[in-house]
């Protein structure tokens, strides 16, 4: 057997904590983006790359559904479903050490919820070209800022992250979210005299795609206390690129990683360093290279452990599908990006297992098994699988989800109607939001409102 120079994982085990109003019963990975459910997004993208095989992280309660809907989409990859306990609360590194057999090779980890055209070339070059221990992919913010959530006028500060990166060599140096600060962020004056510069940016996006390589699994393996990988895990193993490795061969100043900050003594199995391959022709190769990445010091300054980000170009489409927000934005602008994503592929926006007598209509999405009735204008708008549009109905820049019936004569505009609603004939709603399975009464005039059975308001989290 043939060892792969890359596999592929993508998580899909989420519980969409962020999307609470448009989900429902339903997996996040189902989520409608379009024709496709989300999770057929990543894999497009990965298969657009040539991959043959994917590993994807799914909850054991959802195994059967998200199989049967993989089963569906004409994807020719092989894909291999990993169940995780249900009743666990596992986060994203806790499902990465769950796999950790299956993991032969250096590997690329991708979230689910990616929407993006990006080439993925340029980041696995960069991780090859400087033999890094990571790379990170980051797109640019703001996808969803011209867009209206349906439901009340809500004001919101979009949560950001503050990624330092070094303009010329493109290490990842620092890594942490907004929050965690309140006015002042404090660098370490020993980061800036290592490496001399760093740009700060506030306005970029992780997109939860990386490269990683397999001995930082080992290491993850061992240690049981980190449970997320952008929020413990990755801002740890940057701030490690700092520390000083006490290996043969380094520099006799080099601090030993087996002291901790207070000076005082840690387990040798605990030393990050200790779990990266450092042969002697490795060690050779770097003395010996006429390549430096700068002019004054040792070849990366002598670490061992290297971090790189690499931005995606500014017109590429990138986006997290991770709220409120993002979902309907997607769905809202697929029909001017859906060339893109397919990446010169033929792929048809409705589905030919759809039903559509309608006549009047303009850059709809269509999804399998949905029903758009005869003597309905229907425009800008995307319908979910198995949905059911009657006669004599309007709908304008809305998002109709799954198994959502419209009764006849509705007028709908900016909304989002939830999977299993159903809206009673004769109703007008415009920038509305309609919760899972919630019924709104005939003849209803609504504007603005958030419709749900939860009790009171629900607060719309769009960060």
């Amino acid at each position: 057997m043939v060892t792969q120079e890359f596999q592929a994982v993508v998580l899909a085990a989420g519980r969409g904590t962020r999307l609470p109003e448009v989900l429902g019963n339903t997996p996040k990975c189902l989520l409608p983006i379009g024709p496709y459910p989300l999770i057929w997004y990543p894999l497009n993208l990965l298969q657009q790359h040539n991959f043959q095989e994917t590993i994807i992280v799914v909850l054991e309660s959802e195994r059967s559904e998200i199989q049967l809907a993989l089963e569906r989409l004409s994807l020719k990859m092989k894909l291999d479903i990993v169940s995780i306990p249900s009743d666990s609360d596992f986060g994203t590194a806790d499902s990465l050490r769950y796999i950790r057999d299956k993991i032969m090779s250096d590997f690329l980890v991708l979230s689910c919820d990616i929407v993006s055209n990006v080439s993925l070339y340029p980041l696995i070059n960069k991780f090859r070209q400087h033999d890094a221990s990571l790379a990170a992919l980051l797109f640019k913010s703001g996808f969803e800022s011209d867009v209206t959530l349906p439901g009340p006028k809500t004001k919101h500060k979009p949560e950001r992250d503050l990624i330092g990166i070094h303009p010329e060599t493109r290490r990842l140096l620092f890594l942490a979210s907004a929050s965690d600060f309140e006015e002042v962020m404090n660098v370490n004056a020993h980061l800036l005299r290592k490496n001399g510069k760093m740009t700060i940016f506030s306005r970029l996006t992780d997109s939860h795609i990386y490269v990683v390589k397999k001995w930082v699994l080992d290491y993850l393996e061992k240690k049981e206390h980190f449970s997320t990988l952008k929020g413990e895990f990755l801002p740890y193993l940057v701030k490690k690129q700092m520390a000083n490795a006490a290996v043969s061969g380094c520099n006799a100043n080099h601090v030993s990683d087996t002291q901790s900050e207070l000076g005082t003594s840690i387990k040798q199995e605990e030393n990050i360093f200790g779990f990266i391959p450092n042969s002697t022709l490795d060690r050779l190769i770097l003395n010996f290279t006429l390549y430096n990445d700068n002019k004054t010091k040792p070849l990366y300054n002598g670490d061992l452990l290297r971090c790189y980000a690499l931005e995606a170009p500014k017109e590429t489409i990138g986006v997290r599908v991770n709220t409120t927000l993002s979902f309907f934005a997607v769905n809202q602008k697929l029909s001017t990006i859906w060339p893109l994503l397919c990446g010169g592929q033929e792929i048809p926006l409705i589905s030919p297992n759809a039903v559509v007598n309608s006549t009047q209509t303009k850059e709809i999405a269509v999804a399998d098994n949905a029903k758009l009735s005869e003597k309905t204008s229907l425009n800008f708008s995307v319908f979910g699988p198995n949905c059911f549009i009657n006669p004599k109905n309007i709908v304008n820049k809305s998002l109709i989800m799954a198994h959502a019936v419209v009764e006849e004569g509705c007028n709908i505009e900016n909304c989002i109607i939830g999977p299993k609603a159903v809206v009673k004939k004769g109703t007008k709603l415009k920038n509305c939001l309609v919760g899972a399975n919630f019924v709104v009464e005939e003849g209803s005039l609504l504007e603005a409102k958030h419709l749900t059975h939860a009790d009171g308001y629900m607060e719309i989290d769009i960060q």
